[in-house]
């Protein structure tokens, strides 16, 4: 097992991310996190299925990724979806994960391939999610 501590304060933080994040403020909290950045097919998508290890993210050609993704990882022995604009709806389904995040960039940005920075929400829970620690070496 992990830190207890740190185990228990993942779900508060997680939380108070959805709390600012559905009133469009940042949670400018010193946290570990993860940034996937790149040209367009560089790759970002297919990094970020590796640590949720399921495929759930819209492919195509040109550009695809029209709205940040928040993604936050939860490992869990059920694995499921939520998304931060579907209070209550739980995915089972990853193919409707996918569905879900290119509905939802429509909405905010048209089907004209319009760019928006406003992000979608993402949790998943799955056991195959990767268990991260993050250990302080001396020096």
């Amino acid at each position: 097992m992990g830190n207890r501590g740190m185990e228990d304060l993942i779900p508060l933080i997680n939380k108070l991310q959805d709390a600012f994040s559905s009133i469009g403020q940042s949670c400018n909290l010193d946290l570990p996190q993860i940034a996937v950045v790149g040209g367009q097919s560089a790759g970002k998508s297919s990094v970020l299925e590796n640590f949720v290890g399921r495929d759930f993210l819209p492919r195509g050609s040109g550009i695809v990724t029209r709205r940040p993704l928040i993604l936050q990882l939860v490992n869990s022995k059920a694995e499921y979806a939520e998304f931060l604009h579907c209070k209550g709806r739980k995915f089972v389904d990853f193919d409707e994960v996918r569905a879900e995040i290119e509905a939802e960039t429509d909405r905010i940005t048209g089907s004209n391939k319009g760019i928006s920075p406003i992000p979608i929400n993402l949790r998943v829970y799955s056991p195959h999610v990767l268990n991260l620690t993050l250990i302080d070496l001396p020096g």
